[in-house]
């Protein structure tokens, strides 16, 4: 939860702010996906956005290193554990 007071309030204002939210998930997305096919066009196409410079916007470069994990990690996907 944040909390403050806000500007000519005396009461204090909270709202939750989750540590990871959808849009932060999209931009990590995009930045593996551009890791893995080097392919803007491609990126643009299964993120479906409209042209290449929101593309840009939400690819951040990452080291070549990554690419074999991310692979694993979208093969596999995340180990998940059902309560029995």
């Amino acid at each position: 939860m944040r909390e403050w007071v806000p500007k000519g309030s005396k009461t204090p204002k909270q709202v939750y702010v989750p540590e990871f939210t959808p849009h932060m998930l999209r931009h990590t997305w995009a930045t593996w996906h551009y890791c893995v096919y080097r392919d803007l066009l491609k990126l643009k196409a299964d993120g479906d956005w409209s042209d290449t410079n929101i593309v840009a916007d939400y690819t951040k470069l990452m080291p070549d290193a990554y690419r074999e994990e991310i692979v694993r990690w979208w093969s596999y996907g995340p180990r998940v554990v059902k309560n029995q």
